[in-house]
């Protein structure tokens, strides 16, 4: 497929997928569908006529003013709308719940309450599932995006926190990346694609998350290894997700001079991490590995409400206890991987840290006994980076034949 038919196939495909879910989607992404599946027909049609007529004019420039063109229409402008409705909707129609748990645990850290013990019972959460109203599944990196004052009305929304971190963490990609001819694609899959329009529109915690992971890889490819450290140890602090990038970013790290830079790049992330996680572990050390750990595992207390139809989940329900076997042994899994992966093949760029990351969280979402579909954006993205850092020379077999080495 010749890249000036990847444009057009893209938003063709992309178009589909909201038309999907204005049929199939929750509420939410019904409204994201409707506003989003017009601008994404016209930008195929667009890249149809201009490949068809004038081949050399689907180059970097016109894919960029359209991707940005999409950014405003299928993404900001959805998620602006979804925002103005949820002030006069009192049923939560307009946001998903980790808007809402963003905000209200922010609320209860400013109370000088532990937002892992406290128990989110508003109006809108006490209509759903009992454990969205009492954990907060996130690290404490997330509290800073929902402290927005109530006060500033339709600001206040953590979708607008998530969106503008997005964008700014972006440019700072923009600015320090060496393949900017390739950052389109970065730009499209992150935000203006569904595998990211849909999730700011209606959600977008995860966003910032891997803006700051795409960050840490540009600036280790920069060769600027306690930025990269710092940048990653920040996504780390924030979600889990980040996690599995972390380990082979520090084992990739090279300074200026070439030379290994592991120890820093170690030490600047765990230097960035432990002053956000630390006071919340020693503030209720139980509360915090409820939410942060077993919940999100599917182990917890109460019932996770990630629901997708992943094979872990299947097998959860076809086999009693399978669930708490695989809530087990799949970290233990990975960590093993992991750790076979950096002994046998420690990834020798940016590039090969993202594709190695990338592995693992596919793996981890298609086994999971809990999980949301919407975790594989994470390997998703990885992997497109990868493309984006990668050398010029480097063959697609070539490395993921050092995968399997």
């Amino acid at each position: 497929m010749t890249r000036r038919w990847s444009e057009p196939l893209l938003y063709a495909a992309s178009a589909a997928f909201a038309l999907a879910a204005v049929w199939f989607g929750l509420t939410p992404h019904r409204a994201w569908g409707r506003m989003a599946v017009v601008p994404y027909a016209v930008a195929a049609v667009v890249f149809v006529i201009v490949a068809w007529v004038s081949p050399r004019r689907v180059d970097a420039r016109l894919r960029t003013w359209v991707a940005i063109a999409l950014l405003a229409a299928a993404t900001l402008a959805p998620m602006g709308l979804q925002i103005a409705q949820r002030g006069a909707d009192t049923l939560g129609h307009h946001a998903q719940s980790e808007v809402l748990v963003v905000e209200q645990a922010t609320t209860a850290l400013l109370s000088g309450e532990n937002p892992y013990d406290a128990v989110f019972d508003d109006e809108v959460l006490a209509r759903r599932k009992v454990g969205t109203q009492t954990h907060f599944p996130y690290l404490p990196g997330m509290l800073v995006l929902g402290a927005v004052p109530d006060g500033w009305g339709p600001l206040a929304d953590a979708r607008v926190a998530f969106a503008a971190s997005t964008l700014l963490i972006f440019g700072l990609v923009v600015i320090m990346a060496r393949r900017r001819d390739r950052l389109v694609r970065a730009l499209q899959v992150l935000i203006v694609l569904p595998t990211g329009a849909l999730i700011l529109a209606t959600g977008g915690d995860d966003l910032p998350v891997l803006a700051l992971m795409l960050l840490s890889l540009v600036l280790l490819d920069r060769r600027h290894p306690v930025a990269a450290g710092i940048a990653i140890g920040l996504a780390a602090a924030t979600k889990q997700l980040a996690w599995p990038l972390l380990p082979f970013l520090v084992f990739a790290a090279v300074d200026a001079e070439g030379n290994s830079a592991r120890g820093r790049a170690a030490a600047a992330a765990g230097l960035t991490m432990v002053p956000f996680l630390l006071p919340f572990i020693v503030w209720s050390p139980g509360a915090f590995v409820e939410d942060a750990l077993r919940f999100p595992l599917g182990i917890g207390q109460d019932a996770s409400a990630a629901a997708s139809p992943t094979i872990g989940r299947l097998l959860s329900a076809a086999v009693p206890g399978a669930g708490s076997v695989l809530a087990v042994v799949l970290p233990v899994g990975l960590l093993v991987g992991s750790v076979v992966l950096l002994v046998r093949r420690p990834p020798r760029d940016p590039a090969h840290a993202a594709l190695a990351a990338a592995v693992l969280i596919g793996v981890a979402v298609l086994f999971a006994p809990a999980a949301r579909i919407g975790i594989i954006v994470y390997a998703v993205n990885l992997a497109v980076w990868w493309w984006v850092l990668r050398p010029d020379s480097e063959e697609v077999p070539a490395t993921a034949a050092s995968l399997r080495a």
